[in-house]
């Protein structure tokens, strides 16, 4: 299965092989990946069936780059031909290439994340030019590399908690890591739902003489919820969507923010 030389290849002649195994996920952080296309090009050249100059052709891997030089507006893309190829071939190379993509973990990440914002005049803009990430995101691995212990990171490396809920205890514990670490224990242990996380943090916050146990005991306290039902209009739906994303939040917790505080500007809550 050999690679032919690197061709620019119209994208109109490409279409993406129903052997592909990549079916979820496929636009997942996909503004990234072009951002980071648009500063740095793409590194890693496209892998299609056929040959050069017999379009059209199929694409073997590389959807997700595909996908951000169309939103990019971008005409054509940089490949490789591997040949002829039967569908099993198709998949297996495609299974292998995903396989072998492995991504860096949260603390390798924020730590390199950081190296940049130190580099870069502790500039989070420049940060975020140069990788394509949100600025939201810059400053939640800057935030995390600062704030959290080395037990903390370990159990964002091992994917045992959330970044949202590394935050929570940091806030919560009001600057005490060792009851942040004992809180983010907790939470880990005790699987609290999204309104029993936002009481970790509310109780917390006001009462910082409470021991870690005392504040999730008080969060899991069963309490009656109102709820009210919004029918949201597409555009605010899909913003609301890439906040939950990039702040590492509930929908429901940013509703709430945004609603207290235009509660607040319009005098309701005196």
């Amino acid at each position: 299965m050999s690679i032919d030389a690197i061709h620019e290849v119209a994208i109109e002649d490409i279409t993406v092989s129903k052997q592909n195994v990549r079916i979820e996920n496929a636009n997942k952080d996909l503004s990234e990946l072009a951002a980071s296309i648009k500063k740095h090009d793409l590194l890693q050249p496209v892998v299609l069936k056929g040959t050069h100059d017999n379009p059209p052709y199929e694409l073997v891997a590389g959807q997700r780059r595909l996908l951000a030089h169309q939103r990019l507006g971008r005409k054509r893309i940089r490949s490789v031909f591997a040949g002829p190829l039967t569908n099993e071939q198709i998949m297996l190379r495609s299974l292998v290439e995903n396989l072998q993509r492995v991504d860096l973990n949260h603390a390798d990440t924020a730590r390199a994340i950081t190296v940049l914002y130190k580099k870069y005049g502790k500039n989070e803009r420049k940060v975020q030019q140069e990788t394509g990430l949100s600025i939201q995101r810059v400053r939640d691995y800057i935030s995390i590399e600062a704030q959290a212990s080395e037990k903390m990171k370990k159990k964002l490396a091992r994917k045992k908690v959330s970044i949202a809920d590394v935050k929570r205890a940091i806030r919560a514990a009001m600057g005490d890591m060792r009851k942040a670490e004992e809180l983010l224990d907790l939470m880990e242990q005790y699987p609290l739902n999204k309104h029993q996380k936002k009481r970790v943090v509310e109780y917390g916050t006001n009462n910082q003489r409470a021991a870690a146990k005392k504040i999730v005991t008080e969060a899991m306290r069963p309490r009656v919820e109102a709820s009210i039902i919004v029918s949201l209009p597409e555009k605010i739906r899909t913003a609301l969507e890439k906040a939950v994303k990039n702040l590492s939040k509930e929908a429901e917790e940013i509703v709430t923010d945004v609603l207290q505080q235009w509660l607040d500007s319009q005098g309701f809550f005196k």
